[in-house]
């Protein structure tokens, strides 16, 4: 899938944060997004993934030429979009690996249970996540750090087409970074289109990005 960004201007709240910005990503790429806080980064995001309270003002998003305004946020979702919050939700009663079952039957299709468990565990695997940690209540039992870790491995289970990462190595520590690039790496070796917000230089040095987008 490729995402192009064509001279999008949005606003919140009726105030304009972004003006005529263009970018695209192929599979496999990686646009990285800095700026100073405010700058519009986390609203750039949430606009592609369609959330409310963000209003597009002019120019287009697309994918694979189709306009975001012939989906609904859970068919972007559906059509492999993944969007990793910068300060992901808490859900009591929910579990990690609840999630991932349920993401994985309603955004891939998955409905067989042992495959199901095979990707939970492979992803698991990969992030090096100790063991219980995916039947830990979404993000209302984990640290900031944890939540972090959980949004990268719903992100390597469901396998998406792009991945909208916000601020997703903010508060872990270097080790954990180091984890998280391994699978941003994974995915964008089988085709992932990644648009990553951060801080860090370090981050986006060694996430070797195809473009660099200062807003």
């Amino acid at each position: 899938m490729k995402l192009e960004i064509q001279q999008l201007s949005i606003a919140r709240n009726e105030h304009r944060i972004l003006s005529d910005l263009s970018f695209s990503v192929d599979a496999g790429a990686c646009v990285v997004i800095q700026g100073k806080n405010g700058a519009g980064k986390s609203s750039l995001l949430a606009a592609i993934m369609g959330l409310e309270g963000v209003d597009v003002l002019s120019g287009e998003i697309l994918f694979d030429h189709k306009s975001y305004r012939s989906y609904k946020t859970h068919e972007l979702a559906r059509s492999g979009i993944f969007l990793a919050h910068q300060e992901p939700p808490a859900i009591d009663g929910l579990s990690l690996s609840f999630m991932a079952r349920a993401a994985l039957e309603a955004m891939c299709g998955v409905t067989d249970v042992p495959e199901a468990q095979r990707r939970i565990r492979e992803a698991a695997e990969a992030l090096c996540l100790p063991e219980g940690f995916v039947q830990k209540a979404l993000n209302s039992e984990m640290s900031g750090g944890e939540k972090k870790r959980a949004e990268a491995f719903q992100m390597l289970v469901v396998r998406p087409k792009i991945a909208l990462l916000d601020e997703i190595d903010s508060g872990v520590d270097v080790p954990t970074q180091s984890i998280i690039l391994r699978a941003i790496e994974q995915l964008r070796l089988s085709g992932t289109g990644f648009v990553v917000v951060t801080h860090s230089e370090t981050f986006v040095e060694a996430l070797k990005p195809t473009k660099i987008i200062t807003l």
